[in-house]
């Protein structure tokens, strides 16, 4: 099985970390097909070739997914993907 765990750091209200996260969400699920679920501060991803969550946390945010074997050969381009929809709504400092 095949993890990618991307962690950005924020200095977002948790109501305002919270709409960004929803906005990655529908990007999620326009590009990947994705199921997403709110459970708490907790956004859990589903689809048939990726489990994951995005948390959100006091000061970052916290991507983690583990990739079904479809999707583990492309590891790269959806990490990269990943990384995309975190700059659009989370960019780092100095960016």
């Amino acid at each position: 099985m095949t993890l990618i765990h991307l962690r950005r750091r924020h200095a977002l209200t948790p109501k305002a970390a919270r709409q960004r996260v929803e906005r990655m969400s529908k990007a999620l699920a326009g590009k990947f097909g994705a199921d997403c679920r709110w459970q708490g501060d907790v956004l859990a991803i589903e689809h048939p070739n990726v489990n994951g969550t995005v948390s959100i946390e006091s000061d970052e945010i916290v991507v983690e997914a583990k990739l079904g074997f479809l999707l583990a050969m492309f590891r790269d381009r959806v990490d990269q993907e990943l990384v995309t929809i975190l700059d659009q709504e989370f960019p780092e400092p100095g960016a």
